[in-house]
């Protein structure tokens, strides 16, 4: 009897495991540490980004892709993406030279990394699953840094934001940030 219950056993965990690697060859991946960075501001990936932390919008979240009043969508409705955080690693008051592209990325990535382990990203919404996000940080271009105030950004050129969005590409229709 326990000769097959070990069978029975190794059988399924072979069974999960083919399915797992099943799901990743066909492109499933699960929310992954490494956030995607696109910038912001002249330059930039996104020639506009007015979007604050909590809000929801419409519209296309990679090069070219703009972000302006016009994209305000409530969370409630269809949108494409949600800030569920910011930060400013520099704040706007105080002097500072650019830290450059690659620090800005790598502080955007580690801080949405950090945010989307945390207990402020709920872990299902609208019938969604965290696991089924891309979650993009969103960090100013050179110019947007150098002049916050043509940033094109609401909060100014220094802003990091944490964007997500659907890894396959359909709409979100709830908030996942705990507000």
């Amino acid at each position: 009897m326990p000769r097959r219950v070990v069978v029975a056993a190794g059988a399924v965990v072979a069974v999960l495991v083919l399915l797992l690697v099943g799901a990743l060859m066909a492109g499933w991946k699960p929310f992954t540490s490494e956030p995607d960075v696109l910038t912001y501001g002249p330059d930039g990936d996104l020639a506009q980004f007015t979007l604050f932390e909590g809000q929801c919008a419409s519209g296309k979240l990679a090069n070219g892709g703009q972000f302006g009043v016009e994209s305000d969508t409530p969370c409630g409705n269809p949108h494409d993406v949600e800030v569920v955080a910011s930060a400013a690693p520099l704040r706007e008051g105080r002097q500072s030279s650019y830290p450059g592209a690659a620090a800005l990325a790598a502080f955007g990535r580690a801080y949405c990394a950090l945010y989307q382990d945390s207990d402020l990203l709920v872990p299902s919404s609208g019938g969604v699953d965290r696991g089924d996000l891309r979650m993009t940080a969103v960090i100013p271009s050179q110019a947007a840094f150098a002049n916050p105030r043509t940033a094109g950004s609401a909060s100014g050129g220094r802003q990091v934001s944490c964007i997500v969005s659907r890894d396959d590409g359909e709409r979100l229709t709830d908030r996942f940030s705990v507000i």
